[in-house]
């Protein structure tokens, strides 16, 4: 189930997560895996079946945390 990610709520490496206004070029349904998580900020890279026409958009998206629910909207798998 997806759950809305909320501050100060942190991911941790390895979680799925998806993006709701997410750029024009991602479907909103690509989903993307943390790779990195910092206490300020985390990595992410594309897992969907489409991350090969992403490649050369995306090849690791940085999040700050400062910036969930002001300019990034995403949400976790929560596999409860």
């Amino acid at each position: 189930m997806w759950k809305s990610l909320a501050f100060p709520q942190r991911v941790f490496q390895g979680d799925k997560i998806r993006f709701n206004n997410s750029p024009r070029e991602v479907s909103a349904d690509t989903m993307f895996q943390v790779v990195k998580a910092d206490e300020h900020y985390f990595e992410v890279l594309p897992i969907s079946p489409e991350c090969d026409t992403l490649q050369d958009f995306i090849t690791k998206k940085i999040v700050r945390y400062f910036d969930i629910g002001y300019y990034v909207q995403v949400e976790i798998w929560n596999d409860e």
